[in-house]
């Protein structure tokens, strides 16, 4: 807050007055306050989240860990899309490779939003999975694998569609939870031309931060 008159300036500042002479002030300027809010410019971010993908236990774990990260680029208005990598852990542990799209609803340092990835689950390791068989190869049931024989990994596409809210702290830093729905696929081979595909259907529950 600021007063003068003919011969005195007063500044109010954080609650101390401070008084100077006319002539000892060079100008006196209006500055109206910044309405500007973190992330209302954001025209690219990094994302980097964890959590887990609950559900039955079609594997030997019932909610198996998940980390992600991508780089994520403004297409128009509040649309992004982006591309990223992670590493899953299921019987195996997998990398997705992914491509994604999000739609924030407000252009705001807090606003809820949409995310859709879709990609490919890439096996980082042998299979684990072993495929039991009660017949043997002179069984008119061929081709099949021998007896306890262990499966390939092959790996399998992923879509996760999903909803979630962020909030910028600053310019440069926000966080975000989400949670969605998740549909992979892995894939399996044996010997013989043995295939065997499993099918997850799971609820997905990340929190993560954003950097740009």
């Amino acid at each position: 807050m600021i007063t003068h008159d003919a011969e005195k300036v007063k500044i109010n500042s954080a609650g101390n007055e401070w008084v100077f002479k006319v002539a000892d002030v060079d100008s006196v300027s209006k500055f109206t306050k910044s309405s500007h809010e973190p992330g209302l410019s954001l025209n690219y971010f990094f994302d980097t989240s964890a959590g887990v993908l609950v559900g039955s236990s079609g594997n030997n774990q019932s909610a198996p860990f998940s980390f992600m990260s991508s780089v994520n680029f403004r297409i128009k208005g509040n649309w992004f899309a982006g591309a990223g990598l992670g590493a899953e852990f299921f019987d195996e542990s997998y990398m997705p490779v992914f491509g994604q799209i999000q739609y924030k609803f407000r252009d705001s340092k807090s606003t809820p939003f949409f995310n859709l990835q879709a990609g490919y689950q890439v096996a980082l390791e042998d299979g684990n999975r072993q495929h039991y068989n009660d017949y043997y190869s002179s069984s008119y049931y061929w081709p099949n694998p021998q007896p306890s024989q262990k499966l390939d990994a092959e790996g399998g596409y992923l879509i996760n569609p999903a909803i979630g809210f962020q909030r910028f702290t600053s310019d440069n830093f926000g966080w975000f939870f989400a949670f969605g729905y998740r549909h992979h696929q892995l894939n399996y081979s044996g010997e013989n031309e043995y295939k065997l595909e499993t099918n997850y259907s799971r609820l997905s529950l990340k929190i993560g931060f954003i950097f740009n």
